[in-house]
């Protein structure tokens, strides 16, 4: 019986184990040829593949203007002009200039990030979660002169001397918000940057390329899926050795028989 449940679970598990060993086939094949057949200097262009990598294609740019010049973000890095000022966390959605105790400063908005510049750019302040900014951050206004942001979970009024974050559906009453958002109509744009602009970043903006060699390294080791990716080969390795002593096992007892 005990011998009959062994053949069960041996025929079961190797199938199961049969498209892991394929693919560890597969890729182990293609490391052996990755010289002749290009994949260490052919670079990754796919988004989805990218993205495996919390990257963008290389080259995307995204601008928003801002007084008499544009503030740019692409692969994290944010530049004013062809400056570089920051890193955005997360996508840029925003950019405007707000009045702070009778002077300017300038609020740059990422998904997971308030950036406050002086009017020379120096970084006064990064504005987090930690610091109780509502998540996440879709794109960024004026009303009034007040800074509005709407997010993920809905409209806030921004104060940034007090760190205070004030839903536009607790403030006043619901005919005046809906006056108040209404009339928001100073949002933040985003705009295509001037061909020579865009020309000046394309050497500033920093392009790790991911080559395909990478990529079947990763796959091959199981750390395209990270930490856990690097723990299921080492289950697989282990189920691979248990597969192989039962087969040994279940063919000595057929000699027997």
């Amino acid at each position: 019986m005990t011998f009959n449940v062994l053949k069960r679970w041996h025929g079961r598990v190797g199938v199961l184990a049969a498209s892991f060993v394929l693919l560890l086939a597969f890729t182990g094949l293609c490391l052996n040829h990755v010289s002749s057949w290009g994949f260490d200097s052919k670079a990754l262009r796919s988004p989805a593949l990218l993205g495996l990598y919390g990257m963008a294609e290389s080259g995307t740019l995204v601008s928003y203007p801002l007084a008499d010049g544009y503030i740019s973000e692409s692969n994290g890095q944010l530049f004013y002009q062809d400056d570089e000022i920051a890193r955005c966390d997360g996508a840029l959605v925003g950019a405007v200039t707000i009045s702070v105790e009778a002077s300017a400063q300038i609020v740059i908005a990422c998904e997971r990030q308030l950036l406050l510049f002086s009017p020379t750019f120096q970084l006064i302040e990064q504005i987090g979660p930690a610091l109780g900014l509502p998540l996440a951050v879709q794109r960024v206004g004026l009303v009034d002169g007040q800074l509005l942001i709407a997010t993920s979970a809905g409209l806030f009024f921004s104060d940034l001397n007090a760190l205070s974050w004030i839903s536009v559906n607790e403030e006043g009453s619901e005919a005046e918000n809906e006056n108040a958002v209404a009339s928001a109509t100073q949002w933040s744009q985003a705009a295509v940057a001037p061909e020579r602009l865009s020309l000046a970043l394309a050497g500033r903006i920093d392009s790790e390329d991911i080559t395909y060699e990478r990529l079947l390294l990763d796959i091959h080791s199981g750390r395209i899926l990270g930490e856990w990716g690097v723990y299921l080969v080492d289950a697989m390795a282990i189920l691979f050795m248990l597969l192989a002593l039962s087969g040994v096992y279940i063919w000595l007892q057929g000699k027997k028989n």
